[in-house]
């Protein structure tokens, strides 16, 4: 047929659409090999540019409807059992003779569709298949019927033919062109609802018949399968809808329950270290990131039981090791779970941290006790550990110190422990205690640790210092060896107390030291600290000699029975000087029974002036050298109370924090201040009490002042 451009009549136009219609008939009958498309194309084109779009657009919905009402009539009286093959069928079948149908009016879509505002052909073919195939008469109801009972079958451990489910939810997702309404309304409304109601009814059984690790295990399993299954055949945007009904159903209703079963909930696997069991339960339950929370509190609140527990306890006030070992272990067990089994998850984390801060701080003795346990440790817990293990040993004391409220009472504990061990040389490796000293540093800072590195330094002075003490002294052998350590005032723990009358031997060697110290140190003043000294005296006894390492109070008693045999307790006082608390405590433990170089009488504990120590010309022991153990004193880790030290070191700082934030501020009312105050790093726990009474001691000394008008109100005086 041959046209020219002057114009198409109607009859032609009605002519070529015959042509078209009879070309669209038979590409719809699967017959279309025999068709010559590039001729079928220009027609549709001569038609739509000739004006005459509306008949062919219009013309092949009708011929398209014609088709699928016939489609419909098929799939309408087919049986259940093979329905869904032959709407899937017909479905694919019409999709191909769309697509071709759409390349010979591809000029329509592009030109008459665009400017009309028309669904393009593709389109308009699948809208047609779903008004008169998926949505008529009864239809929809048996595919979402059919659909439905595959999966509860699939559900329930019965074999679906997935590729058939798939097939068929992909033509409820597209045949509705630009939405998933169909989708939804067919089928997806009812699947989460089914889904629903068919993981309530499992879940109450599964809970009914399972411990929770069972139970956990049964439901991670469903899960699994949800998600296999959603990513085998449903629409990617049914996923998150999906899990999250699986989820509600399967966890959210039942974490809390889950968590606090009595028999074999949380506190069960915490009590029987069931990693495995907790990492499931956090993997599960991490789906639904609120009931995190009810692991968390059943985490926090095991620690701070257990911990109190181990506080109240009163074998363990009676012996810090046993404490702090015992919170070690807590800390270790429950650092295991946070890693292993909450993958060091933040929150876990710091919920851990705080429960042990809490039951740690529960009592103001932990600090004594943690520095107590360093210095056995220290002394002879550290022997024959291997590198890594000693690392490890101190790694766990910062741990715990960590979490001290009080850290200067450590501070405090630790400096005098540390300094008995210097100056007895009773500790295991010097390398250890500074190792220990420079974790610190990196915890607290400089400040913390300046004194304790003193403490050092002064080791190390006087141990050169003595060196060329004794080459001076060389040429006379006879002199009494001397061994001091000079100590500068401010690093160690001293007491002013009066000092012993020495023998004379003793204040011989000890005044040739402090000669020699004058003449190398000039202006500085030496005092010797008497009741912290040592001793090695020789004795002669009947059966032999015996070299005896006792205190230096004690060499002092026993040097007194040069020259008489008898003394009353009244008579040692008096000629040796020494505190009577603390001659009482020397007397009895060389009279001990277990030592008894001396002989006490009347032979008992009590001490009065008229009781006579006599020398025991007797004594006797398998060692040439004899260290004599000194009776040990009240404890005083019993006490609660921070040391009188400590509380005026505090106050101390708490005075200087005020007056240097008043400085800056010149004025600030009473909140503020306390604010202000509270926020700086302190190294223990302050009170807004203790805050206010050393306000209000500044203010009797004139550091600052009230307003006169407005007394919460205070002002910096220079």
């Amino acid at each position: 047929i041959n046209f020219n451009n002057a114009g198409l009549s109607t009859e032609q136009a009605d002519r070529i659409w015959m042509e078209l219609r009879k070309a669209i008939v038979q590409i719809q009958n699967l017959n279309a090999h025999e068709l010559r498309f590039e001729e079928l194309y220009r027609n549709s084109y001569t038609l739509v540019l000739h004006k005459h779009g509306d008949l062919l657009y219009t013309g092949v919905k009708q011929t398209v409807k014609e088709n699928l009402l016939k489609v419909s009539s098929v799939v309408s009286n087919t049986v259940n059992t093979q329905l869904l093959e032959v709407i899937v069928k017909n479905w694919e079948e019409h999709k191909l003779v769309m697509t071709m149908i759409q390349d010979i009016l591809m000029y329509m879509d592009k030109t008459y569709c665009l400017l009309k505002k028309k669904e393009p052909v593709y389109s308009m073919g699948l809208l047609q298949f779903k008004d008169h195939v998926i949505m008529e008469g009864q239809v929809p109801k048996r595919i979402k019927s059919l659909l439905l009972e595959a999966i509860h079958r699939e559900r329930t451990g019965h074999g679906v033919d997935r590729l058939l489910l798939k097939k068929c939810i992909s033509m409820l997702v597209d045949v509705n062109v630009r939405n998933t309404d169909v989708y939804r309304a067919v089928f997806e409304d009812d699947l989460l609802n089914t889904t629903a109601q068919f993981y309530q009814n499992e879940s109450q059984n599964f809970m009914a018949e399972n411990t929770v690790s069972d139970y956990l295990k049964k439901i991670e399993r469903r899960i699994t399968e949800e998600e296999t299954r959603a990513g085998a055949y449903l629409d990617k945007t049914t996923h998150p809808k999906l899990r999250d009904v699986v989820q509600r159903e399967l966890i959210t209703k039942y974490a809390r329950q889950l968590v606090e079963n009595k028999s074999t909930g949380c506190v069960h696997m915490f009590a029987h270290d069931k990693v495995e069991d907790l990492r499931r339960m956090f993997r599960l339950f991490s789906r639904v990131p609120s009931t995190l929370e009810h692991i968390r509190n059943s985490m926090s609140c095991t620690v701070k039981e257990s911990g109190t527990a181990i506080v109240k306890d009163t074998e363990n006030q009676k012996h810090p090791k046993f404490f702090v070992k015992k919170v070690l272990d807590v800390r270790k067990k429950f650092d295991t779970f946070v890693k292993k089994a909450f993958n060091e998850d933040r929150s876990f984390t710091r919920d851990l941290k705080e429960s042990l801060e809490y039951f740690i701080n529960l009592d103001s003795r932990a600090a004594r006790y943690l520095s107590h346990y360093v210095d056995d440790m220290m002394r002879k817990g550290l022997k024959g550990k291997s590198a890594e293990e000693r690392d490890r040993l101190l790694q766990d004391v910062i741990s715990i110190f960590r979490y001290l409220s009080d850290k200067d009472v450590f501070e405090d504990f630790y400096k005098k422990h540390l300094a008995s061990r210097l100056l007895t040389d009773n500790s295991g490796d010097r390398e250890d205690e500074k190792t220990m000293i420079s974790m610190l540093k990196a915890e607290c800072g400089h400040q913390f640790t300046s004194r304790l590195e003193g403490m050092f330094n002064d080791i190390k002075i006087s141990t050169d210092m003595m060196s060329d003490f004794r080459n001076q002294r060389r040429e006379n052998a006879n002199d009494t060896d001397i061994n001091v350590t000079v100590l500068t005032t401010g690093f160690w723990p001293l007491h002013n107390t009066e000092n012993c009358n020495l023998p004379v031997e003793a204040r011989t060697a000890a005044d040739a030291f402090g000669a020699f110290y004058k003449s190398r140190n000039s202006g500085r003043r030496l005092t010797f600290q008497t009741h912290s000294g040592t001793a090695e005296i020789l004795c002669h006894f009947k059966r032999g000699k015996k070299l005896l390492a006792v205190h230096t109070y004690q060499m002092c008693i026993l040097m007194l029975f040069n020259r008489a045999e008898r003394y009353t307790f009244a008579q040692i006082q008096k000629l040796t000087n020494i505190p009577e608390k603390e001659l009482g405590r020397h007397c009895l433990s060389l009279a001990h029974p277990k030592v008894k170089v001396l002989r006490k009488h009347p032979n008992s504990k009590k001490l009065g002036p008229d009781h006579t120590f006599t020398w025991n010309d007797d004594y006797t022991s398998n060692l040439y050298r004899v260290k004599i153990p000194l009776m040990s004193i009240k404890s005083d880790i019993k006490e609660t109370k921070v040391p009188p030290t400590v509380e005026e070191e505090r106050k101390n700082r708490v005075e200087v924090v005020i007056v240097r934030v008043m400085k800056t501020r010149k004025t600030l009312d009473h909140n503020s201040l306390m604010s202000e105050v509270m926020k700086q790093s302190l190294r223990f726990s302050v009170k807004p009490i203790f805050i206010k009474k050393r306000i209000e001691s500044l203010i009797e000394r004139e550091y600052i002042m009230r307003d006169k008008s407005n007394r919460g109100v205070y002002h910096y005086l220079a």
